[in-house]
């Protein structure tokens, strides 16, 4: 089953064509970025589904990270999917920027809880707490940076994400997992859900609003 995982939401642009059935990723891009995802997403998407003959009739589903992230970003990331999906006739899956980033975290043999901390400046994090298995303990919140701590877990645990640092504390056992700290296409690709087949677009998960006025509907973002 071939998917075609994208993520825009942060600080980076990625792309993946991945065989679930195998777990094998067949192609592959990533640009690191601040901006200019928009520019460049049709393009690596191109290049990836080149790289395999242009397979795009065998594409079982298109699968993307829906936030929490950049406004704009997660956006481009989304109306992508949504109008390849509707093009292609295929469906459309998501998953969050925090699961994504929690599954960066591949060495865990103590099997400690992963806690999810995004700068989302203006002093916030974006935080979000799994068990082992990746299993939500915590809702997805922002929550000022200096009340973090306070929505941790009780004993020690793995810290992951670009607002990891603040967060360590060596005597609690609260330690920085070595691991990528953004999402990626690869992640996406190979665990966004499939089954039960998504019944509804995915739509973007905001966790606080927005700083200027989004420009038009989601279908219509361009820039």
């Amino acid at each position: 089953m071939l998917v075609l995982g994208l993520d825009t939401c942060l600080q980076s642009c990625s792309v993946a064509l991945c065989d679930r059935a195998s777990g094998q990723v067949l192609s592959y891009r990533r640009e690191n970025m601040e901006r200019g995802q928009a520019e460049r997403l049709a393009d690596m998407v191109d290049a990836v589904m080149m790289d395999q003959g242009d397979p795009y009739e065998k594409l079982a589903f298109v699968a993307t990270t829906r936030g929490p992230g950049s406004f704009t970003g997660l956006r481009i990331g989304l109306s992508f999917a949504r109008a390849l999906g509707t093009v292609l006739e295929i469906p459309v899956t998501s998953i969050t920027t925090l699961e994504a980033i929690a599954r960066n975290v591949a060495h865990n043999p103590e099997r400690l809880p992963i806690v999810v901390a995004v700068d989302a400046r203006r002093g916030e994090l974006y935080l979000q707490v799994f068990d082992a298995d990746f299993a939500l303990l915590t809702e997805a919140m922002a929550v000022p940076a200096g009340e973090a701590p306070g929505h941790l877990p009780p004993g020690p645990c793995l810290l992951a994400g670009s607002g990891a640092s603040c967060l360590v504390d060596v005597e609690k056992g609260r330690l920085k997992a070595d691991c990528d700290v953004l999402p990626d296409a690869e992640i996406v690709a190979m665990h966004a859900p499939v089954e039960p087949v998504p019944e509804a677009l995915p739509e973007p998960l905001y966790l606080r609003p927005a700083d200027a006025k989004p420009q038009g509907p989601l279908e219509n973002v361009g820039n």
